[in-house]
């Protein structure tokens, strides 16, 4: 089972320990052409990586030009590498150039460039021979075919190409964790699941693990990832103590990792980092 996310499924929704007991891999919209940034795709990321579930990424194309889809393979990048996922995808369902066929190609050499990583396409079924991409340049096709769009396989495939890897067949699929409609998709059996996920699954690693007590000595935002624009789980008033297994210098802060009883991670910042030791006081106690 293989689904793929946005911020149009919110983390207060999910259940992420129950999803993640019915999925093998999960794809997370990074970003909607480089100006608009999904709001909650480091928690996706950060809460099913924590689970051990593999993760890729994809952002949905809108380049103007050559230039600016160069540019927005660099933004997709910037805003992805720490999590290492295991696949890059373009979504390209909008016709944002004359020649879409030329700047989808700069967009993935750009990206191949960066990642030296696998680069997939999404292809809007309606789209798909007016945008004559080069496909067969990709790593993998990724087609879009509901037919009934009924929640589950019923045996329509995509028609434009019999070579697509990737087949997303609903997009009102149901799955226990989250109550609102999901993109299924699956195998069209050419590749194996480990051509996708690569060996990431299981948790990532992160940080420098030590095993501790912080004090809080003001109030802070236990968040789902280490990140101040990651969704806030809580703000811990002065004087709460927080068991952490592993601390990190990331983002300008000192970050301590919480494993919390879903089997999930939450993250604190600690105090002011330069990346690589702290550059004030902490804000609590360490014990």
């Amino acid at each position: 089972m293989i689904i793929d996310i946005s911020e149009w499924q919110h983390p207060d929704q999910i259940n992420y320990a129950q999803l993640a007991k019915q999925i093998d891999h999960v794809i997370v919209r990074i970003q909607y052409g480089s100006a608009y940034c999904d709001k909650y795709y480091q928690t996706h990321l950060q809460r099913f990586q924590d689970l051990g579930i593999p993760t890729a990424v994809y952002a949905w194309v809108r380049g103007t030009s050559q230039a600016d889809m160069a540019q927005e393979a660099r933004t997709f990048y910037e805003r992805a590498k720490i999590f290492q996922p295991s696949f890059y995808w373009l979504d390209v369902e909008e016709q944002s150039m004359a020649d879409m066929r030329g700047g989808v190609e700069v967009y993935r050499q750009t990206l191949k460039k960066l990642t030296n990583q696998k680069v997939g396409v999404y292809v809007a079924h309606h789209l798909y021979r007016q945008f004559n991409l080069a496909v067969d340049r990709f790593d993998a096709l990724w087609l879009p075919s509901y037919g009934q769009n009924t929640g589950s396989y019923q045996g329509v495939d995509p028609t434009v190409s019999k070579q697509y890897d990737l087949h997303q067949y609903t997009s009102n699929g149901r799955l226990a964790g989250y109550n609102g409609v999901l993109d299924l998709n699956r195998l069209s059996g050419k590749k194996a699941l480990s051509y996708f996920t690569g060996k990431t699954g299981s948790p990532a690693a992160w940080g420098i693990a030590e095993k501790g007590y912080f004090t809080l000595g003001s109030a802070i935002h236990l968040r789902t990832a280490p990140s101040t624009s990651a969704q806030s789980i809580a703000v811990l008033p002065a004087g709460s103590v927080v068991q952490y297994d592993a601390f990190a210098h990331e983002q300008g802060y000192v970050w301590i990792r919480q494993k919390r009883s879903d089997g999930t991670y939450a993250y604190l910042a600690t105090g002011k980092s330069d990346g690589k030791k702290r550059t004030d006081a902490s804000w609590g106690i360490f014990n």
